[in-house]
């Protein structure tokens, strides 16, 4: 009884947070209930009536004989049917707000949340035999129009079932309200699984105006309307996609927001296809490589780079902080290195390394270096961003330096090939995406586990044109620049 009352209590107010909700009878069983209570309220209001009618008028007998008049006190009967109004209205208003067409989001959720416990077949008609479900227990809350259901499984869900849920329960939402509910997140936890539903999709970002992108000492980078990509929490980015699907237009986004970020923020390009990335890191002055040998050299200077930043930060050995280079030096910035067409250069390294002994080889020693700072860099603030068509299976496709990207992008329609490798699962586990406006796939570590649709930012060339903004923002570093 006493958890009845919790229960029944802690999700009553939708504005205090989470709200509990314990399903254990089917539809059925809950009409029956609410059949048996109906009655039972009003054969009480009927017999509280009487009594007190009785009561009330038995004063009155004898004055009504000696009269030869009724006398009648109604007081009672006014009173009885004013709380008999009273209670109508009651159950009214609490059908109206638990009900799929509830003024109140989190009261609705609550009455589709029970709907679908049947509709799964989560909850069975239990008895007292074995392996029989009693309940099922959800929480949900409503955050900035984002609505967060977490199902606790507690083994009447088996992997299989528990898998689909999230589609299923997409699916049942929209049957049942009419409306649109967006799958944002899904994610899978021991006994629990946690989904998040909202009712506008996620929208592009258009990068025009220096003054609107963010200024901050530590990099967070706007991708979309509610994506944030943390340079400290997820330093290291992977971009793949075709040609057409929007890479280019995409690390012009990054590297511009970068820059604005902080006048102390640096910049390097490496180009495999020497285009126009490599064209416009030559235009603006900004370390730049296109071949082998530049890579080589450019990617030893990031090395030394951060051997240096991390012999500044380690240099008293007593200090207990532990913190990032740019935590402990705010005016020393954080450096980018963005990696694209990497396979093109591998490509045309590789079939120039056939001719050389193996120690000379370029292409081993280019990915040794770049996999040295994919996992080493993050606390010296040094990030890359590595995109292409596709990657070396001798880079991305090393398990450690795939871990440590806690970013992966793939814009346009992947292959079931293309998914497995870069995201490892199937393409039947992928959210329907519409590729036509550049669109992709997302995992930002810490933020969801498994890909979310992306839409890729949209900059403007018109009222930003690339490279003279390139030119303007990397002049603005001066001196500040680590690797010139």
């Amino acid at each position: 009884m006493v958890e009845k009352i919790i229960e029944f209590l802690s999700r009553q107010p939708p504005f205090l947070g989470g709200c509990r909700l314990k399903v254990d009878e089917n539809q059925a069983q809950i009409k029956y209930r609410e059949k048996r209570k109906v009655v039972f309220i009003g054969k009480s209001w009927v017999f509280i009536t009487v009594i007190t009618t009785l009561v009330l008028n038995v004063k009155n007998v004898l004055p009504s004989i000696n009269s030869k008049k009724l006398i009648f006190n109604s007081t009672s009967i006014k009173i009885m049917l004013l709380i008999l109004l009273v209670l109508v209205v009651m159950i009214i208003l609490w059908k109206i707000f638990h009900s799929k067409y509830s003024p109140i989001e989190t009261w609705k959720v609550e009455n589709l949340l029970r709907k679908f416990t049947e509709e799964a077949d989560l909850l069975r008609n239990h008895d007292d035999s074995f392996a029989q479900t009693k309940s099922v227990k959800w929480i949900y809350r409503i955050i900035r129009q984002e609505i967060h259901i977490a199902l606790m499984t507690g083994g009447h869900v088996n992997y299989e079932m528990e898998k689909d849920i999230p589609r299923r329960l997409q699916g049942f939402l929209i049957k049942e309200t009419g409306e649109k509910w967006f799958l944002e997140d899904k994610q899978f936890k021991e006994g629990r699984i946690e989904i998040i539903f909202s009712h506008e999709e996620d929208k592009r970002i258009v990068i025009d105006d220096l003054n609107k992108l963010k200024k901050s000492v530590l990099v967070n980078i706007q991708l979309t309307e509610r994506l944030f990509w943390n340079i400290t929490k997820q330093p290291m980015m992977a971009v793949i996609g075709k040609t057409g699907s929007g890479k280019t237009t995409f690390i012009k986004a990054i590297i511009i927001s970068f820059l604005a970020n902080n006048p102390n923020n640096n910049c390097c390009i490496i180009d495999g296809k020497n285009a126009f990335l490599a064209q416009s890191g030559r235009f603006a002055n900004i370390p730049t490589a296109t071949t082998a040998e530049e890579t080589l050299n450019l990617l030893d200077d990031a090395i030394i780079e951060m051997e240096k930043r991390y012999c500044k930060i380690n240099k008293n050995q007593a200090d207990e902080v532990d913190t990032t280079y740019v935590e402990k030096f705010p005016n020393e910035g954080n450096i980018l290195i963005v990696c694209d067409e990497l396979l093109a250069l591998s490509s045309a390294t590789q079939a120039q390394d056939k001719l050389k002994k193996p120690a000379e080889r370029l292409m081993p020693q280019i990915s040794e270096r770049i996999l040295s700072l994919i996992v080493k860099s993050r606390q010296a603030n040094i990030t890359l961003v590595v995109s292409g068509q596709a990657f070396p299976a001798t880079l991305l496709g090393d398990s450690i330096a795939k871990s440590n990207m806690g970013a992966l992008i793939y814009l346009g329609r992947p292959s079931e090939i293309q998914v497995q490798q870069f995201f490892g699962i199937g393409l039947k586990d992928l959210p329907q995406v519409d590729t036509s406006n550049y669109g992709g796939l997302i995992i930002l570590d810490g933020i969801s586990d498994v890909p979310k649709k992306f839409i890729s930012p949209y900059y403007d060339d018109e009222k930003l044109p690339f490279k003279k903004t390139l030119k303007k923002l990397s002049q603005a570093e001066g001196e500040a620049h680590s690797l010139r």
